[in-house]
């Protein structure tokens, strides 16, 4: 019978062992199968395998030699550890679906070709930011080109405090046509600095602090001159004789309709087939 070569084999006693055997007899050295690294196998990725090898102390006399069939108790024989490994098909990892909020733009209500839409608050800062700057310069352009309409309002003021309820009624009678002039003024300048931007960066000052835009529904871009001119109808009745004292009402509905409607639009994006979404838009429309 041949001799059976030194090396390690299956514990002949513990099966989760593999035990030393010195070409004559079993030692006491022992070692577990599984490795402590077991964890970071690449079992499974499309990578060759080579034959289990188990490490030996350095200077020990031990040799590294692959894991054969271990033999029984003073017989000889081979174990089929000194076999190729098997070969594990490769599986693809696991896809899991996207975190909520991942991708925010793809969150709300867009446009027909996926742009997301501004929200209330981000339109609403806009419209604070650009009244503050329309109000300020068109109070220069009035003191500029209708001087009679800083006079009216002191007048009016000391009739107030001079509780004359008729004087204030008469100043208010002959003021008309000033008050007229300021108010074509006042649109007319507003409307100059709102379509010179829409048709340019269709961005305000207000819309680009807060980072939104206006385009088209059917596509994206700056407005056409047109487009941009729709969209200042609905404030042509601030200056309308008879109608502009209802326009404070009309002014209210106008600015909370995003609230509720599913375009997000304001009667006047209504007027223009507008809408205001998130982001720039290209210079050239498409």
């Amino acid at each position: 019978m041949s001799q059976q070569p030194s090396g390690w084999y299956d514990d002949p006693t513990d099966p989760d062992l593999l035990r030393y055997w010195d070409g004559v007899t079993w030692t006491t050295h022992t070692a577990p199968k599984k490795s402590p690294t077991a964890s970071q196998s690449t079992i499974g990725m499309p990578q060759q395998t080579q034959q289990p090898t188990a490490p030996m102390p350095t200077g020990s006399g031990w040799q590294d030699r692959p894991v054969q069939g271990a033999p029984g108790y003073g017989q000889g024989g081979q174990y089929p550890y000194g076999q190729q490994a098997p070969q594990y098909p490769y599986q693809q990892a696991p896809q899991f679906p996207q975190a909520p909020g991942a991708a925010w733009m793809h969150a709300g209500p867009t446009t027909i070709d996926g742009v997301p839409l501004a929200s209330w608050g981000r339109r609403f800062g806009a419209w604070i930011i650009d009244g503050i700057i329309i109000a300020v310069i068109s109070g220069i352009l009035i003191n500029l080109f209708v001087p009679s309409y800083a006079q009216m309002i002191d007048d009016i003021t000391r009739a107030i405090e001079g509780n004359n309820p008729e004087a204030m009624n008469n100043i208010i009678g002959q003021s008309v046509g000033t008050v007229f002039l300021v108010g074509l003024l006042s649109y007319l300048f507003a409307s100059v600095y709102a379509i010179a931007f829409w048709v340019t960066t269709a961005q305000t000052v207000g819309k680009m602090a807060m980072k939104i835009s206006v385009r088209r529904m059917d596509r994206p871009g700056p407005l056409d001159l047109g487009t941009a001119v729709r969209r200042r109808l609905l404030a042509l009745l601030s200056v309308i004789p008879g109608v502009s004292g209802l326009y404070s009402i009309v002014l209210l509905l106008d600015g909370l309709w995003p609230l509720w409607d599913e375009k997000r639009q304001t009667l006047h994006d209504k007027i223009a087939s507008t809408q205001v979404v998130m982001g720039k838009q290209p210079r050239t429309p498409r």
